[in-house]
C-alpha cells in the first residue's frame, strides 16, 4: 500500500497532459534513472521529479499497451504505486527506465488478462478503442531487454534443463511434466538472483 502523500500527488495529476510523441534521449533517460536512485535513497523529493518525468511516457505507454484512455491512466497511476512501493527492490546497475517498463507491461498484461475473463463470463465491459498495431518504441525496446534477460537466465541453466523448455509437447509422460516442472523453478531462482523479480 503506498504512502497518502504519493496518492496526493496522483490525484493531482492532469487527466490529459500534453506530451508529444517523440524519442526519450539519453540525458532524460540517465535524470530518470537518478531519481529513482535518489528515490530508493530516500531522498522523498525525487517523487515529484520521477511523476514529473514518468507520468506522460507511462501514461503514453499503458494507452498504447491497452488501446483505451481510462484503462491507461488507471494503469500508470498503478504502476507509479508500485514503483513507489519496490523502490527498495531496485538494482542500481540496472536501467531504471527498464526497469519500470518491466513493471508498467506486467500491470499492462494483468489489466488485458482481467479484461478478457470479464469477456468470457460475459460481464459488461466499456468498447474500447482499437489499439495501434504496431508497437512504441518503449515497448519494442522492453521486450528486446526481456528476451535479452531470458536468454541470459537460460544460459545459466544446465543443457539439459534448457532441453526441457523446447521438448515435444504433444506426448507429455509424468515424467517429462516433472522435468519441466523442475527446470522452470530452477530458471525462476536464477531469474530472481540475476535480476530480484519474479
Amino acid at each position: 500500500m503506498a504512502p497518502t502523500w504519493i496518492a496526493g500527488i496522483l490525484l493531482a495529476l492532469p487527466v490529459c497532459p500534453s506530451y508529444h510523441d517523440q524519442r526519450m534521449n539519453q540525458v532524460e533517460r540517465k535524470s530518470i534513472h537518478e531519481a529513482i536512485v535518489r528515490l530508493a535513497d530516500g531522498d522523498r523529493t525525487a517523487v515529484r521529479e520521477l511523476l514529473d518525468r514518468l507520468w506522460p511516457v507511462l501514461l503514453r505507454f499503458a494507452r498504447r499497451g491497452l488501446g483505451h484512455e481510462h484503462d491507461g491512466e488507471d494503469v500508470a497511476q498503478e504502476v507509479f504505486l508500485r514503483i513507489c512501493a519496490r523502490i527498495s527492490d531496485f538494482d542500481r546497475n540496472r536501467d531504471g527506465l527498464s526497469w519500470v517498463f518491466g513493471i508498467a507491461k506486467y500491470e499492462i498484461m494483468t489489466r488485458r488478462q482481467r479484461r478478457r475473463r470479464q469477456r468470457e463470463v460475459g460481464a459488461p465491459t466499456e468498447l474500447t478503442s482499437v489499439a495501434d498495431p504496431h508497437p512504441s518504441q518503449e515497448a519494442a525496446l522492453i521486450e528486446r531487454e526481456l528476451l535479452d534477460a531470458l536468454e541470459h537466465a537460460l544460459g545459466a541453466l544446465t543443457p539439459e534443463d534448457r532441453q526441457m523448455f523446447g521438448a515435444n509437447g504433444h506426448v507429455q509422460s509424468a515424467t517429462l511434466r516433472k522435468r519441466r516442472q523442475r527446470a522452470l523453478e530452477r530458471l525462476r531462482f536464477v531469474w530472481r538472483r540475476l535480476y530480484g523479480e519474479p
